[in-house]
Order: C-alpha cells, then sequence, then structure tokens
C-alpha cells in the first residue's frame, strides 16, 4: 500500500489522509508520550520527502520530538515518497495549499482530537505553512516554524534565479526530474562537491554517509506547473496563487499564529535576507545559524536539519519554541482517556 517506505525511516505506524480529489496522502506517524498538548506535522520541501527529518537515528528530528513527548506526524506531499502520484502530471503549489495541507490537518485532528497542530516546513513546506496562514489559516495552527523558507526571493541572491533562463525549456517537459540530478550527483559525494550539492548544503556541515543517502532516496521528480508557479517568488512582490493577482506576502500580516524562522547563513537557495523579510511579515522571530552567530561552522539548506551540529545546535531552538507554545501538559485523566 505505502511504495518507498525504506527500512532506516521507519515510523511507528502510516496515516492515510484523502484530499478532495481522492488522492492519498502518507503522514508517518511517530508516536510521542501524548503528554503535549498539539501534535507536529513536519512537512519536506520543494523535491523532496520525509528523510529530510528522519534520515537517521542519530540525527532525526521526528524521533527527536517524538522523545521529547509530541505525536510527530511526516506529511509527503502528492507524487512524493509514499503518498500517490495522480495518474496525470499537472499539479501546481496551489494544489498543495489548497487540498494536501487541509486533507493532512483534518486527518490529524481526527486522529488526535486536537484542535490545532504544530507546523514545521523545511524549504517549501515553510512556503506552505507562510501561504497557509495568508489564507487564514491561523485557526489550524497552534504555532509555526519554517526552515529555510521564505515567500519573496527577489532579493538576496537565491540560487534559483539562475535557472530563470531555463524556464521555457523547462515548461515544455511534464515533470522536472530533480531525482536524476540528485542521483547523478550523489556518485561523487565524498570525492568532489558539485555544484548541486553546494546548493542544497554546506559540505563543512555535512555527514557525507547521511547527505549521500539523501541523494540516493530523498529526492522525486518535480510537477512542472509547481516550479512555474514557484517561479513568481523569484519576481518583485513574491509568490502568487496561480492566477496571479495579489502575493501571499501582501496578506501574510493577517496571520496570528506564533511563526519562528530559522535560516542557515550559506543556504544558497534561501538567503539571510529572504528568511527575514518574510518572517517580518509575519511579525515572526528569526533565529540564524553560522559563525556569526555563535555556532562552530556555516550553516546551508538542508544541515539546518541533518547536518553535524543541527541535534546540538539547532534542534535546542526548536525544542524551546514548540514548549512555550505548546501550553499545558495534559493531565493524567485525560492522557489516559
Amino acid at each position: 500500500m505505502f511504495p518507498h517506505v525504506v527500512d532506516f525511516a521507519k515510523a511507528d505506524t502510516i496515516l492515510t489522509a484523502r484530499t478532495r480529489d481522492r488522492v492519498r496522502l502518507a503522514l508517518h506517524h511517530y508516536r510521542g508520550r501524548r503528554e503535549r498538548r498539539f501534535p507536529v506535522i513536519c512537512c519536506h520541501g520543494l523535491a523532496s520527502n520525509r528523510l529530510a527529518f528522519d534520515v537517521d537515528a542519530e540525527v532525526s528530528l521526528a524521533r527527536h520530538l517524538a522523545h521529547r513527548g509530541y505525536d510527530v506526524f511526516l506529511l509527503e506531499l502528492r507524487g512524493h515518497g509514499a503518498s500517490q502520484r495522480p495518474p496525470r502530471w499537472g499539479w501546481d503549489f496551489d494544489h498543495y495549499i489548497e487540498r494536501d495541507v487541509p486533507a493532512a490537518i483534518d486527518a490529524i485532528r481526527a486522529h488526535t482530537g486536537a484542535e490545532k497542530v504544530h507546523w514545521i516546513g523545511h524549504s517549501m513546506g515553510g512556503l506552505l505553512a507562510y501561504a497557509h496562514l495568508a489564507r487564514g489559516g491561523s485557526r489550524d495552527f497552534q504555532s509555526a516554524i519554517t526552515v529555510g523558507s521564505s515567500l519573496d526571493y527577489s532579493e538576496g541572491g537565491s540560487g534559483f534565479g539562475h535557472l530563470m533562463p531555463f524556464r521555457r525549456l523547462i515548461n515544455v517537459l511534464p515533470r522536472v526530474p530533480v531525482h536524476t540530478v540528485a542521483r547523478a550527483s550523489g556518485r561523487f559525494v565524498g570525492r568532489i562537491t558539485t555544484p548541486y550539492e553546494r546548493f542544497n548544503v554546506w559540505p563543512s556541515n555535512t555527514d557525507k554517509r547521511l547527505w549521500k543517502r539523501i541523494c540516493n532516496h530523498g529526492f522525486h521528480p518535480v510537477s512542472t506547473p509547481v516550479m512555474g508557479q514557484l517561479a513568481s517568488a523569484l519576481e518583485p512582490g513574491g509568490l502568487r496563487p496561480r492566477t496571479g493577482g495579489t502575493p501571499y506576502l501582501q496578506h501574510l500580516e493577517r496571520a496570528t499564529s506564533p511563526v519562528l524562522a530559522l535560516g542557515g547563513d550559506r543556504d544558497a537557495q534561501c538567503p539571510p535576507t529572504a528568511v527575514s523579510r518574510t518572517a517580518a511579515r509575519a511579525s515572526g522571530r528569526v533565529q540564524m545559524f553560522g559563525p556569526e552567530h555563535g555556532h562552530a561552522d556555516h550553516y546551508g539548506h538542508f544541515d539546518l536539519l541533518m547536518g553535524l551540529r543541527a541535534r546540538r545546535e539547532v534542534f535546542p531552538h526548536i525544542d524551546d519554541w514548540l514548549d512555550r507554545h505548546d501550553g499545558r501538559a495534559l493531565d493524567h485523566a485525560e492522557r489516559t482517556g
């Protein structure tokens, strides 16, 4: 029923969510001790899957948070990981925000009885959090944490800008074969540093074995309209709905859920200025990582979650944020039901 469930990233169980267009989504559940009020949803980025949050037991945010008492659900969006790929390519970013995100939240509400969730989004998973908040989704989020995310990449020098000259060529394809590029790059991990590696991680802050694992198992093809819509984030004003019109960023001020934005000082995809600019519109708190911020090494994009020092330097900020915004712990009668 659930393909692509690799042995080194197995959750306690897999919950199924159904979108309103009948796409089956996988929610990998890591059971906590149910001492916390609100469950945690972790959502991966563009072309990625759950391995960003559970690539190895020693650097697994999912297992770390479950050990601290949280029920953790790793959401895989349509076409990613163990989730269903629709019979035809052609979905866009707004399919994720209009269909996948609500279905996942509703399924977790029904499973846990919690009214809200904590959302942790890496890269595009953080964009989904911001877009959901801009659409009035504060009713669903007890809090949100974005990791290497922004709605507006028009300033700061994002490496995605180098892809813009190839936009017309990409639009000819039904899907963009990111997984092929990742696996090809993975063959060189530990021998030479490829542009793909530098685009995704800061090499000296990354366990080569784990990055190679993500290259081989952690990427998927991307529906071309997703790439096309995300390209609007490189234009002035930032990411727009599929129909054009007002950028999501313009409505982010309506968000009332507390937001923590994490960023790497050498993130080639989402530079610090981009992280800070979007977080400010949501009245969010920003925490950057790198030597100038008191850390041992620079941080790129993926290594914020799976880098050599992530467990020691990044995870404590996530722990503190969730604990402060989770409210009271459930008493014994509520826990045992």
